[in-house]
Order: C-alpha cells, then structure tokens, then sequence
C-alpha cells in the first residue's frame, strides 16, 4: 500500500473523511508522508540573502517519528509559517 501525502491527509480531514484519531495513528503506522515535497519557506538575511528554515531529526536512521516528535514538529512547522514568506520576494 502506498502512502498519502501530507496535503491529501489533512484534507481528507478537513472533508470529513477521516477523523482526528485516525490521521494521528496513520501518521505513527507510517502511512503518511512526513512532507518532504512541502513548499518550502523564506526568509531574509541581513544581508539579503534568502534562506529556508527547516527542522529534522539527526539520526533517526529510518525509525519511525513518535508522537511527540510529530506534535514538535507541527509546532515548529507553525512558527516558521508565521515568520516566513512562500516565495523569495
């Protein structure tokens, strides 16, 4: 079986389809991409360079992500949102 991305996961939730619960535990079995083909984020050195924040866990070596690093990263993931462009403008 193959696995959904990130984006079609959240909108099967948002449509209703599956719930809360459910999207967490696929995220734990793996059946989630954990969004490597996300947009990718911006923000401006001082020297005006534009740079991409980004978080990852060194080491992992193939392990699964546990809950709690799944909620750290969701919360970082808000944070850079709120602090960063879409595109280098």
């Amino acid at each position: 079986m193959g696995k959904l991305t990130l984006k079609q996961a959240e909108s099967l939730v948002k449509e209703g389809v599956l719930d809360n619960d459910t999207f967490n535990q696929m995220q734990t079995d793996g059946l989630i991409s954990q969004g490597r083909g996300a947009t990718r984020r911006y923000v401006k050195t001082e020297d005006g360079t534009w740079v991409s924040p980004m978080l990852y866990f060194a080491g992992l070596n193939g392990a699964k992500y546990s809950k709690g690093m799944l909620k750290l990263k969701s919360e970082v993931n808000k944070v850079i949102e709120k602090h960063t462009k879409k595109e280098k403008k």
